[in-house]
């Protein structure tokens, strides 16, 4: 898989830099691939390094213009506010919509009575291992919104959707806070890279599986 990326990594990159450079595109690919091998690589060039790359050909100006462009394609989403989701629904949504990010975010997704998202922002924003949330600041956001209920949206860069212990705490804690102010936690979700966890969808399931195990002890 990750041959793969490179090979089409490094066909995107001779693409990108022009023809009419001539002999010159090859050379100009060349030492770009050898300062920048991975995607990962362009990620953590500094100013300094851009500008020093900028300066080899005007057509590189042009090239980083392109992945600024890609950069700017890629965060754009489908509006999500004034529809009522199921938790496949905006589960799909937001795995497409966190699908490049390397931090750890968390969003809250504030719900009318019928369960519509009538707002929702990211709140929290962390490193790439974790995320420092505040339960204060979630329910400030929910009342200024006059919210009903809230969905709360994390992401897990490292694609591993399974709830930590401090999730599961954390989640704990939510629901205790949302009974006392008067909101319903309607759904707390992991998003991975390409698929996500519900703990709505998996209370489900568990309750469906000890009615059936009940049903088989009668």
């Amino acid at each position: 898989m990750e041959n793969e990326v490179i090979n089409e990594y490094t066909k995107l990159v001779w693409t990108a830099i022009p023809d009419k450079l001539g002999t010159k595109k090859q050379e100009l690919c060349q030492r770009f691939l050898r300062k920048c091998p991975t995607p990962l690589a362009i990620k953590r060039l500094s100013r300094i390094e851009k500008n020093e790359i900028n300066e080899w050909a005007p057509e590189m100006l042009n090239f980083f213009a392109a992945i600024e462009l890609g950069k700017i394609v890629t965060k754009s989403h489908e509006e999500i506010i004034g529809h009522a989701y199921s938790s496949i629904e905006l589960g799909r949504k937001m795995v497409d919509h966190f699908q490049s990010e390397e931090q750890e975010s968390v969003c809250i997704a504030c719900t009318d009575i019928h369960n519509e998202i009538i707002d929702w922002k990211i709140l929290f924003v962390g490193g790439g291992c974790e995320c420092i949330l505040y339960p204060d600041k979630i329910f400030q956001y929910a009342l200024r919104c006059s919210a009903q209920g809230i969905i709360m949206i994390h992401n897990h860069p490292t694609g591993d959707i399974h709830p930590s212990k401090q999730d599961e705490s954390f989640t704990r804690r939510l629901e205790r806070g949302c009974e006392i102010i008067g909101l319903h936690l309607v759904d707390f979700m992991i998003v991975g890279r390409d698929t996500y966890h519900s703990w709505r969808e998996a209370s489900l399931v568990n309750e469906l599986k000890s009615k059936e195990t009940f049903n088989l002890l009668q």
